[in-house]
């Protein structure tokens, strides 16, 4: 055997050599970013998003977005949502996760204030398939915030597996108060009171409830929910304003 073939075939065992432990390393990875949970998962997905390609890439990125989500990094988990757009509808990629990765970039647009976005995928996450509160919740957001309340009161009235909670009731009050039907939002707010919740969580009812209260002068419950409101420390820079205006009206200060 002449040297040339000799180290030909040397280079060659070696470049299979390291394919073979490149991909061992990149399933080992792979598992460590769709299975792990924090830093050493972020690293991993990291990993297979530059190593990677087709799905594996596209799952990675994903699962990376999760994990900038409940770290609070928005941007990137943005980025990583838009980066799966393009490879989205592949076959490879069920309607179960493009409903998830519609729904994730609906929510992303809704805390950036891109309402129209938001909409834009909060109604493709409905129409693939997605059916959790989240989505439905996004979705109501985003037709409130454009004006369009008597949609987001239809859909919160008829999505199913939403849970009765305070975020619900807010929304669809919010749906009323949009629509001018102060007595349903007021109805749905009571509602909202009635479940236990953290104090702040009540004060940000209260406030909302403050303010229907007020539009239907009924001014001595809305100085009590305002009032209360203020006290827990609600994000309520017009409840002075307006517990002025309604302690007045009930010669408080005559």
């Amino acid at each position: 055997m002449s040297n040339i073939v000799k180290w030909a075939l040397i280079a060659l065992a070696a470049v299979a050599a390291g394919y073979a432990g490149l991909r061992v390393t990149a399933n080992t990875q792979k598992e460590a970013c769709l299975s792990g949970e924090g830093r050493p998962a972020m690293e991993a997905c990291s990993f297979v998003v530059k190593w990677g390609g087709g799905d594996n890439k596209t799952e990675a990125l994903f699962k990376r977005s999760r994990l900038y989500a409940r770290q609070q990094l928005h941007d990137r988990e943005r980025l990583d949502l838009e980066a799966i757009l393009p490879a989205v509808n592949s076959a490879g990629i069920a309607p179960a996760r493009r409903a998830e990765i519609y729904a994730a970039l609906s929510a992303v647009y809704g805390r950036g204030g891109d309402v129209q976005k938001a909409l834009k995928y909060s109604e493709m996450a409905v129409q693939t398939g997605a059916s959790g509160p989240a989505v439905y919740l996004s979705l109501a957001g985003a037709y409130i915030d454009l004006g369009r309340h008597a949609e987001a009161v239809a859909l919160l009235e008829k999505a199913e597996g939403l849970e009765k909670n305070h975020t619900y009731y807010n929304a669809l009050a919010a749906a009323y108060s949009g629509k001018g039907d102060y007595r349903a939002a007021y109805a749905a707010l009571k509602a909202a009171l009635k479940v236990k919740a953290p104090r702040p969580v009540l004060a940000a009812t209260a406030k909302q409830m403050g303010m229907v209260c007020f539009e239907l002068k009924l001014y001595k419950e809305a100085d009590l929910y305002l009032g209360y409101a203020q006290r827990s420390g609600a994000d309520c820079p017009e409840c002075p304003l307006l517990l002025t205006a309604i302690r007045e009206s009930l010669g408080a200060y005559q």
